[in-house]
């Protein structure tokens, strides 16, 4: 590993972070659970194909040596929707991703959706992920957002998809907030950090 450096994400990225995050979250228990078994890595990858295609204006990546070893994707305070056009442009990666387990997928993700704070703005990590953990990469990703996150003065939140990060996130100043159960699967465990005001 060489020099890592943080920088906001390009649409030419999109390919190589996806396949960082894919690495990344190859064990992870609710990824196993939404998407199908058959072909797992390469329903992984166009999964954060299209994340990563749609969060591109709060995209982040590590790189090392001229290649992306993690990415952090963020939702800004206040942000609607993507486009439809754009959801329509690159739903064929979502289809890749779940095939005919859309429908239930997306049931899954609303229950998230659902459990989110409402009413006050605060910046979302959707997925922050490095395809070789225990090389700090996760964490550079991670106190470089909360940077702009605490010039901004906005609180943060996040749904932890793994209960051994949780301990992770806490040296960061988030706390557990309660716990997202999905209908026959895993449960999340939702977290908050409140604004630092200076």
């Amino acid at each position: 590993m060489g020099e890592i450096a943080v920088r906001e994400a390009r649409p030419s990225d999109v390919g190589a972070l996806a396949s960082a995050l894919a690495e990344a979250f190859d064990q992870d228990p609710v990824m196993r659970f939404l998407i199908p078994d058959d072909g797992f890595r390469r329903r992984l990858t166009a999964l954060f194909g299209f994340e990563g295609a749609l969060s591109l204006p709060a995209t982040w990546v590590a790189v090392d040596d001229g290649e992306i070893a993690g990415a952090a994707l963020w939702e800004l305070p206040g942000r609607t929707s993507p486009p439809l056009r754009s959801v329509l442009r690159h739903s064929p990666d979502l289809f890749r991703a779940f095939g005919w387990s859309l429908p239930s997928a997306m049931r899954h993700f609303r229950t998230i959706e659902n459990a989110r704070p409402k009413g006050t703005p605060h910046w979302y990590l959707q997925t922050i992920g490095a395809a070789r953990p225990g090389h700090g990469i996760g964490g550079l990703l991670l106190r470089d957002g909360l940077a702009r996150i605490d010039a901004d003065r906005r609180p943060a939140y996040l749904e932890s998809s793994a209960p051994e990060n949780v301990a992770f996130y806490e040296r960061y100043g988030f706390r557990v907030t309660g716990e997202i159960r999905l209908a026959g699967g895993p449960v999340l465990i939702p977290m908050w950090r409140d604004a630092r005001v200076t």
